[in-house]
This record gives C-alpha cells, sequence and structure tokens, in this order.
C-alpha cells in the first residue's frame, strides 16, 4: 500500500505495539509518581491515555480515507485496461485479417502484371507478323495488278488497232504475241474462241472478216481481266482494311495491356505498402497489448496486497483502541484511585524512586541532544514509569541503535541507488534524444528518396508516352512512304519497259545490228513499227537525209532516259532500304529504349514502395522512441520526486542520526551503571505486582 501513496504523504499507519502502550502506561506511572502535591497522579496518566486514544483515531480515519482513493484507483485503471486489452484483441484480430487480405490481393495484382505482360508481348508479336505478311501481300498485289494492267493496256490496243483497220501493224507488234498467249491461257473463251483468235493473229488482213467476232473475243477477255483487276483490288483493299484494323485493335490491345501493367503495379505498390503499415500497427498494438496485461496483473496484485494490509492496520487499531479503553477503565475507578493513594507515598518505594529518578535526569540529560526523537522519547517514557526495569530499558536502548543503524544502511543503499538509476536515467535520456534526431535526419532523407522517386516514375512515364507515340508516327510515315515507293517503282518499270520497247524497235529499222528478235522484243517492235507508221508523215524527211542524225539524238535521249530511270530506280531502292533499316533501327531502338523505361520504372516502383515501407518504420521506430523518452522523463521525474529529499538531506539526516546514536550510547552506558538491585526492594515490587494486576 505503501507504494501507491506520494513521498510526502505519511503511509498507512498500524496500531502501535502493546508494549509501546505498556511504556506509555510505565511513563504515566513514573510522572504520577514524581508529584509530591497532595493531587491524585493517575489523573494525569488517564488524560494522557486520552490523548493517545484520540491520536490513533485520528490516524485511522486519515487512513480510511487514503484507502478509499486507493479503491478508486484501482477500480479506476481496472476498467480503463480491460478495456483497453479488449480492444487491442479486437484489433489484432481485425489486423490480422486484413494483413492476409491485403497480401493476397498484392499476390493477385502481380500475377495480373505477369499476365498483361505477356497479352502485350503477344500482341506485339502478332502486329509484327501481321505487318510483315501486309507488306508481302502489298508486294504481289502491285505485281499482280501491274500484270494486269499491262495485259488490259495491250489488249486495248489491238482491239483499237483492228476497229481502225490496222491489224497487220498491230501484228507486228508485241502486243500480237501479249494478246495470243492471252488468248491461249483464258478460261472463259472456248476453244473455238481460241482457235478463232490464234487464226486471226495468224491470218493478218486476209482474215479481215473475221476481225469483228475477234473484237468481241478480245473485249470478253478484256472484261474478265478488268473483273479480275477489281477483284483483287477489291481484295487488297479489304485486307488493308482489316490489317488497319487489326492493327488498331492490336494497338488497343497493347495499349490497354500497358495501362492495365502501370495500374496493377502502382496497387501492387501500394498494396505492398499497407502490408508494411498495418503489420506495424499489428506489432505496436501486440506490444500495448503485453504491456497492458502486465499493468493490469500488478495492479491486482497491489490492490489485492494493499486491502489486505489494510484490513490487518484496522484490526490492530481496533485492538489498540480496545486496549486503551480497557485501560483508562481500570485506571479511572474509584478503586484504582483509592489503591494510588495508599500506594504512592510508601517509603520504600520513594527510596527506590529517588534512585531510579537520579538515574532517569542523567539519561534525559543525555538524550536531551537529540530532539523530536520518537526513540529518545519513548525511552524516557520507560524510565520514568515503574513497570519496566533498567535491564529491559537497555535491551530497548540495544535495539533502538541497531534499528538506527539499519536505517542509516538503508538511507546508504537508497542514495547510492537513487544517484546510479538517476545518472543512468539521464544517460538513456541522452540517447534517445540522440536517437530522435538520427531517426528525423533518416526521415527527412526517405520522404526526398520519395519525393525524386515520383518525379523520376512521372519522367519515365512521360518518356514512354513520348516513345508510343513516336514510334506510332514513324510507323504511319514508312507505311505511306513504302506505298508511294512501290506505286513509284512500278510506274517506272513500266515506263523503263516501254522506253525498251521504243529503242529496240528503232533499231530494227535504223540499226538492224543492235536489234534483238526474241519473241517478247518482237511485240515490242511491232508496237514500236505502229506507232512509226502513225507518225510517219512527219518522220518523213528524217529517213532522206537526217534520219541517221535524228535517230542518233532520239536513242540518246532515250539512253539518257533509261540511265536516269535506272539510277532513279536505284536510288529509290536506296532510299527505300536506308528508309526501311531505319525505321527498323527505330523501333529497335525505341523498343529497347521502352523496355529500359519499362524496367527502371519498375525498378524505381519497388525503390519507392521500399523508401515508403522504410519512411513508416521509421515512423514507427520514432513513436516507439518518443514513447520510450517519454517514459524515461517520467521515471526520471519520478527518480527525482522519490530521491531528491533523501539525497539534499542525507548528510542531514546521517548526522541527526549519528547524534542519536552517540545519545543512546551515553543513555545505555548510565544505564549499565546504576545500581540495579535497589529496584528489588520489596516495595517496589509490589507496586510493579500491583500494576501488573491492574
Amino acid at each position: 500500500a505503501q507504494g501507491f501513496v506520494s513521498a510526502d504523504t505519511p503511509p498507512i499507519l498500524s496500531a502501535a505495539p502493546l508494549s509501546a502502550m505498556l511504556y506509555k502506561f510505565g511513563c504515566a506511572i513514573a510522572a504520577a509518581s514524581s508529584q509530591q502535591t497532595s493531587a491524585n497522579p493517575i489523573r494525569r496518566v488517564v488524560s494522557l491515555l486520552q490523548g493517545l486514544e484520540e491520536k490513533v483515531k485520528a490516524e485511522g480515519e486519515k487512513a480510511e480515507k487514503l484507502y478509499a482513493k486507493f479503491q478508486c484507483y484501482c477500480q479506476s485503471n481496472e476498467g480503463k485496461l480491460d478495456a483497453s486489452i479488449e480492444e487491442a484483441l479486437t484489433a489484432i484480430d481485425r489486423l490480422t485479417h486484413d494483413i492476409e487480405s491485403t497480401k493476397a490481393a498484392e499476390t493477385q495484382a502481380r500475377a495480373a502484371v505477369k499476365q498483361s505482360k505477356e497479352d502485350r508481348a503477344a500482341a506485339q508479336d502478332a502486329l509484327e507478323k501481321s505487318e510483315k505478311m501486309r507488306a508481302k501481300e502489298a508486294a504481289q498485289f502491285a505485281s499482280d495488278s501491274g500484270d494486269l494492267k499491262a495485259n488490259l493496256e495491250a489488249l486495248t490496243s489491238a482491239v483499237t488497232a483492228i476497229e481502225k483497220g490496222m491489224s497487220s501493224a498491230f501484228l507486228q507488234t508485241d502486243g500480237a504475241s501479249t494478246v495470243s498467249r492471252l488468248a491461249q491461257y483464258s478460261t472463259v473463251l472456248t476453244d473455238e474462241d481460241k482457235q478463232a483468235v490464234a487464226s486471226f493473229l495468224q491470218g493478218g488482213e486476209g482474215y479481215a472478216p473475221a476481225s469483228g467476232q475477234i473484237v468481241g473475243i478480245l473485249k470478253q477477255m478484256g472484261d474478265e481481266m478488268k473483273a479480275s483487276l477489281n477483284e483483287i483490288t477489291t481484295s487488297e483493299n479489304e485486307a488493308i482494311a482489316s490489317y488497319n484494323g487489326m492493327v488498331s485493335a492490336k494497338n488497343k490491345e497493347i495499349a490497354a495491356s500497358t495501362a492495365a501493367i502501370e495500374e496493377q503495379s502502382a496497387r501492387a505498390g501500394d498494396l505492398a505498402v499497407e502490408v508494411a503499415t498495418k503489420t506495424g500497427d499489428l506489432k505496436e498494438t501486440k506490444a500495448t497489448l503485453a504491456a497492458d496485461k502486465g499493468f493490469l496483473a500488478g495492479l491486482k496484485d497491489d490492490c489485492a496486497k494493499t486491502a489486505k494490509e489494510q484490513e490487518e492496520a484496522k484490526k490492530t487499531r481496533g485492538e489498540e483502541l480496545v486496549a486503551i479503553a480497557d485501560t483508562i477503565k481500570m485506571l479511572n475507578s474509584d478503586e484504582a484511585l483509592e489503591l494510588f493513594k495508599k500506594t504512592l507515598p510508601s517509603p520504600s518505594l520513594l527510596q527506590v524512586k529517588t534512585t531510579r529518578s537520579e538515574v532517569t535526569q542523567r539519561v534525559v540529560a543525555a538524550l536531551q541532544s537529540v530532539k523530536h526523537s520518537p526513540r529518545a522519547d519513548l525511552i524516557m517514557m520507560a524510565l520514568r514509569g515503574k513497570k519496566e526495569g533498567f535491564e529491559k530499558v537497555a535491551a530497548l536502548v540495544d535495539k533502538m541503535m541497531a534499528s538506527l543503524k539499519e536505517e542509516q544502511k538503508d538511507d546508504d543503499e537508497k542514495v547510492a541507488f537513487c544517484k546510479a538509476e538517476i545518472d543512468k536515467a539521464e544517460d538513456e535520456g541522452k540517447e534517445l534524444k540522440n536517437k530522435l534526431h538520427s531517426t528525423a535526419t533518416r526521415i527527412s532523407a526517405a520522404e526526398d528518396t520519395i519525393s525524386t522517386t515520383k518525379s523520376e516514375i512521372a519522367a519515365l512515364d512521360e518518356s514512354i508516352k513520348e516513345l508510343d507515340a513516336a514510334v506510332e508516327q514513324a510507323t504511319a510515315m514508312r507505311k505511306e512512304e513504302h506505298e508511294d515507293y512501290t506505286e513509284e517503282a512500278a510506274d517506272n518499270n513500266a515506263a523503263l519497259q516501254l522506253l525498251g520497247m521504243a529503242k529496240n524497235r528503232l533499231n530494227k529499222f535504223y540499226h538492224p545490228k543492235d536489234h534483238k528478235e526474241p519473241e517478247q522484243e518482237e511485240e515490242e517492235e511491232s508496237f514500236v513499227q505502229i506507232r512509226s507508221h502513225r507518225d510517219a508523215p512527219e518522220a518523213a524527211p528524217e529517213v532522206q537525209g537526217h534520219s541517221k542524225s535524228d535517230t542518233g539524238g532520239v536513242l540518246g535521249l532515250m539512253d539518257m532516259l533509261i540511265q536516269d530511270l535506272k539510277k532513279e530506280m536505284q536510288e529509290n531502292e536506296f532510299v527505300e532500304k536506308n528508309a526501311q533499316e531505319d525505321y527498323e533501327t527505330l523501333v529497335a531502338d525505341s523498343k529497347a529504349k521502352r523496355a529500359a523505361d519499362a524496367s527502371a520504372r519498375s525498378e524505381k516502383k519497388g525503390t519507392l514502395a521500399e523508401a515508403e515501407a522504410e519512411l513508416l518504420d521509421l515512423k514507427s521506430k520514432q513513436r516507439d522512441t518518443m514513447s520510450s523518452a517519454e517514459g524515461n522523463a517520467e521515471y526520471l521525474a519520478q527518480l527525482h520526486g522519490n530521491c531528491d529529499w533523501n539525497m539534499e538531506n542525507y548528510d542531514a539526516r546521517k548526522s541527526a542520526r549519528a547524534e542519536e546514536l552517540e545519545s543512546l550510547k551515553k543513555a545505555k552506558d548510565i544505564i549499565n551503571g546504576a545500581d540495579f538491585s535497589l529496584l528489588q526492594t520489596r516495595s517496589g515490587a509490589t507496586l510493579l505486582n500491583k500494576a501488573r494486576r491492574a
């Protein structure tokens, strides 16, 4: 119970032992015996006992008030601790469940990130394969459409020539062989029609009556080719539309996968931070629960122990009050008064009193230097009484001296303990202060890291978006450039072929040695001859005197045009090849850059999650350290509250105790030198026996 009362408040008083009451009673007898007046000295003894009774009652009331406050403290704190423990148990269950569910959600988010990456890679791979296939199909379409257009041109030229009556001239051109080949492999002509076309192409002018039939057959073949051209053109347009739709869908799929990766990565990071936060909360809650349980157990033990001590003190105090009341009753009766009137004036007792009085006076003189000492007062009361002998007083002095030495020893140990604990607490306070400063520095660094990392992640996100936009723009430009190149290449090939046909036809007329006679070349010569005959009236002067010179100029110009075309085609091919290589390099570099940025972003996300988790841990440690610092400050304040008075008054108390010991020693020496045989007189024994019987 004493541990729950402040240092300035006296502990709950226990009842004075019965022997102390007897000493007080003896003191009253001694005081009564010393009176030489006619007044009855027993009245003073009764007054002293009545004062003692009031003092014991006052101490009991004070102890009851203190105990009532202590009971209120026990009940209030037990209720608060029970509520806190119940709340902590509920919080632990909730946090445990939340941590498990959050970890599961984090696992799902990371699995979603992995799946989205696989889906994006698959979509990108499919897009690359489709792009290569589309380029191959476009090249095939360019080739097929070019052939169909050339064949249509040949058929159109043949129909025009036949309708104008120039079938003989047409038969000498390359178009005739082209028409013959087309008719032979046509799927819409009957064998009869094929034979008619073949006969017409072999008959020339002699087959003129059948030219109308031939024109119809050729137009039928042209319609077939136009239908084929329209069909492959439609198929090509549909393939382009399908490809564009597939590209759009795949780009959307890639964008969706990328967005899902970023979203789920951010979610996984947030969930990881949430797990770290809740884990710290769970740890702190468990520590609080353990502390509350320990304090509640200690509180219950202290409250039960104090209640038991209070009951014992109350019982002892009651017994003391009963003893005092009984004594007052015995001494205050008429019979007791008459008895003391008869016994106190006894001569032999006076002789003893006189001798005892001398010893008592000497002891009192020795003890007068000790002021406000209950021990000295008790010895003087025992000496002035007649109930206790000098042997017992000497024993009491020995006991008191031992008690003083034990008290001094306790003070020495307490002061040493206080000094050591205060030094230790102050050192711990400095260490906690340094730790708080270090933690604050680390928290600031962690916050800077988080801020910097978030900025870097935002920059990487912007870089990835810009990179994707650049690749998309480059892809659109590359497709447009490739389409232009394909169309221009087809036109250049057709022009080059036409120039070759024209040159070969001129060589046949002007330079026979340079003329080539292959079947395909004959078709070219015939076509050129038709154009030559058509332009013959304008070219006639050249045949007469200027043909060689003019032909050389035309052929030279043709050669120059052919060389320019070939050079242009080579340059276009070189430019196309370089453009494609540049595009592939750009895509590869962009892909590598994007992968590097994505990897760096993922690493930054991990760094951010670690930094945020570290920040939470540092703040948790900071709170723990601050709590420890507060506890240290409270403990240091308690130490000062409990120790400062003892430490400040240690020297004075030690000096006073030494003086008291010296006085007790002198008193003992005086008592040991007294003549104890004087106390064995008959009258003295009679008085003591009567006092015991009373």
